[in-house]
């Protein structure tokens, strides 16, 4: 999952439109227990003043990794240049 995240987070600051197909068939790596325990921590988490915690936590796997692209993507750039791209 990371060397397709990093290529198409790469391609994005590129500013190549980007479209990824067949998101199900998404390796993640380590021991799927300890993942699925991770996963299932995660999806409890809610809001209170960390808005990394909201909510909304998305269960298909093209938001995960939607999610995980944009956590790639840097969020600002310096003064007088051009802002991230918005293509994932």
């Amino acid at each position: 999952m990371v060397k397709a995240i990093s290529w198409a987070a790469w391609q994005v600051l590129l500013v190549q439109k980007v479209v990824v197909v067949g998101c199900e068939g998404i390796n993640i790596s380590t021991n799927f227990y300890r993942n699925k325990l991770k996963y299932l921590a995660f999806l409890r988490t809610r809001m209170n003043n960390d808005t990394s915690h909201s909510p909304y936590h998305f269960r298909a796997p093209s938001s995960i990794f939607r999610r995980t692209a944009q956590g790639v993507l840097p969020r600002e750039t310096r003064p007088g240049r051009p802002g991230p791209p918005q293509g994932v």
